[in-house]
C-alpha cells in the first residue's frame, strides 16, 4: 500500500512540476541530474570546477544537499545511496574525515566553508543511525566553535586566514549546520548567538538606500578592500546575497518560534523584497553585480584578467551579465520561504518565474551556464580580489559548477 501511495504522490509531484516548468523540462532536468551523478568521482567530481581534490568542501556540500532534497521528494533509494556512497569516501570506519585515495585528512580546519558539507550528515544519521556520521557531526562542531570571532563581534572569522572578516557567504556555510546541531543536542544558547550574528550583519552590512547587503566587511577596517570608515567591501554580488538569503531560509526551517524567530523572519522577507527591486523583468534573473544592470567596464588585463581569466589576453570591455547561481539561490529561498509559510502566494509565483528564467536563459544543451566559478575578497597577497565592479566581471564564467547546479536543483524541488 505504501509503495502505491508513494507512486501516486510521485505522479502528482511530476504533474505539478510539469505545470510549472513544462513536461519536457521535467524529463530533461531529471536526466541532467542523473548524468551529473553517473559521471562523478568522489576525489574530484564533475560538478566541482574549482578542482578541490580529496577534500570535504562546500561545493560538494551544496550539490549533495540538492540530491538529499530530491530523495526527500521522491523517496527513490538510488539518490540516498549515491549520497551515502559519496560521503563514505571521506568518512572512515571510525568516523574520521579521511581522503581514501592518499589516506590523508580531508577536513580543512579554521574555515567556515568546510562546515557546509557536514549539514547533510544530520539527514544521513537520521536515515541510517550510523554512529560514524554522529562522530563526524561532533568533529565538525568542535572545529566550528574553535574559529575565533571577528574583533568587536560574536561573528566567526570567515577563515582563520581571513581574520576579522564577515562574508555573507559564510552564513550559508555554517548556520544551517549550527542550528541543527543546537536542536539535536539542546544547545539553546546557540539560538541567541545566531540571532546576534544576523543582527550584526543587518546593522552593519545592509545599505538602507539600496536595500541590499554588501558582500563583505572587515571589522577592523584595515584590509585593502574595505572602506576605511565602514569596513565594507565595494559591491553587491548576487551570489553572496543569494547565499545569505538561503542561509536564513534553511535556518528558519529549524529555528524555534519566538521573538528571535520573528526578527529573523522579518529580515529574511526584507532581504528578498530588496533584491527583487533589481530583478530583470525580461529574463526574471539577476545580474552578477546586482545594481548595475546594463553597465559594462573596461577591465584591466594586468590588474585583473591575467590572474583570473585565461579567456582574455588584453584589456577588455566586459558587460555585466545575468548570473545563474545567484538567481537560482534567490529562487530557492523564495520558494522555500513560501513552503515554510513565511511568504505568501504572490512570492511563490515570483520564485517560479525566476527558476523558469534560469531554465530558459541558462540551461542549454544539458548544461547550466552563466555560473561565476568563484569570487572572493583578498587576502593581502591577492589585491586583484578587491571587490570592485571590474573585479566581479573579471572572474571566470563557466558551466555545470555545483555552486549553480545545486541551487538550481534545490529550487526545482521546492516547486
Amino acid at each position: 500500500m505504501k509503495k502505491v501511495l508513494n507512486a501516486l504522490l510521485f505522479l502528482i509531484m511530476l504533474f505539478s512540476l510539469s505545470s510549472c516548468t513544462g513536461s519536457n523540462n521535467v524529463k530533461e532536468i531529471y536526466l541532467y541530474i542523473d548524468n551529473l551523478i553517473e559521471t562523478t568521482d568522489s576525489y574530484i567530481p564533475s560538478w566541482n570546477q574549482e578542482g578541490f581534490k580529496g577534500k570535504w568542501n562546500y561545493i560538494d556540500g551544496v550539490f549533495l544537499k540538492s540530491i538529499i532534497d530530491k530523495y526527500k521528494k521522491t523517496e527513490d533509494e538510488y539518490y540516498l545511496d549515491f549520497v551515502i556512497n559519496y560521503v563514505d569516501y571521506y568518512i572512515n570506519s571510525r568516523g574520521d574525515f579521511v581522503n581514501k585515495k592518499d589516506n590523508k585528512a580531508a577536513f580543512t580546519t579554521g574555515e567556515l566553508d568546510t562546515i557546509c558539507e557536514s549539514r547533510i550528515l544530520f539527514d544521513l544519521y537520521e536515515y541510517t543511525e550510523d554512529s560514524r556520521y554522529l562522530k563526524a557531526i561532533n568533529t565538525t562542531y568542535s572545529n566550528l566553535i574553535n574559529i575565533p570571532y571577528c574583533e568587536g563581534t560574536n561573528n566567526f572569522n570567515h577563515k582563520n586566514t581571513y581574520p576579522n572578516q564577515i562574508w555573507l557567504d559564510g552564513m550559508y556555510m555554517y548556520v544551517p549546520f549550527y542550528i541543527r546541531y543546537a536542536n539535536m543536542f539542546n544547545k539553546t544558547e546557540v539560538y541567541d548567538l545566531v540571532y546576534e550574528q544576523y543582527k550584526y550583519i543587518k546593522d552593519h552590512m545592509y545599505d538602507t538606500n539600496k536595500k541590499l547587503y554588501y558582500h563583505g566587511m572587515d571589522t577592523t577596517k584595515t584590509i585593502f578592500w574595505s572602506d576605511s570608515e565602514t569596513g565594507l567591501s565595494k559591491s553587491f554580488w548576487s551570489r553572496s546575497i543569494g547565499w545569505y538569503i538561503t542561509s536564513l531560509a534553511d535556518m528558519l526551517e529549524y529555528y524555534p518560534k519566538g521573538d528571535n524567530y520573528n526578527y529573523l523572519k522579518e529580515i529574511f522577507k526584507e532581504a528578498i523584497d530588496g533584491i527583487l527591486l533589481y530583478k530583470d523583468n525580461d529574463s526574471n534573473m539577476f545580474y552578477q553585480v546586482v545594481d548595475k544592470k546594463g553597465e559594462s567596464a573596461n577591465v584591466s588585463y594586468n590588474k585583473y584578467l591575467k590572474y583570473l581569466n585565461k579567456k582574455y589576453t588584453n584589456d577588455t570591455v566586459i558587460e555585466n551579465y545575468l548570473e545563474s547561481s545567484g538567481s537560482s539561490l534567490i529562487s530557492y529561498s523564495i520558494l522555500k520561504g513560501y513552503n515554510l509559510g513565511i511568504l505568501d502566494e504572490n512570492y511563490r509565483k515570483i520564485g517560479i518565474d525566476i527558476f523558469n528564467g534560469v531554465l530558459k536563459h541558462s540551461f542549454i544543451d544539458n548544461k547550466l551556464n552563466d555560473i561565476c566559478i568563484t569570487a572572493g575578497l583578498g587576502p593581502d597577497d591577492k589585491t586583484y580580489r578587491d571587490g570592485s565592479f571590474e573585479y566581479y566581471l573579471a572572474e571566470e564564467v563557466g558551466s555545470n559548477d555545483a555552486k549553480g547546479v545545486g541551487p538550481f536543483i534545490m529550487a526545482y524541488f521546492e516547486i
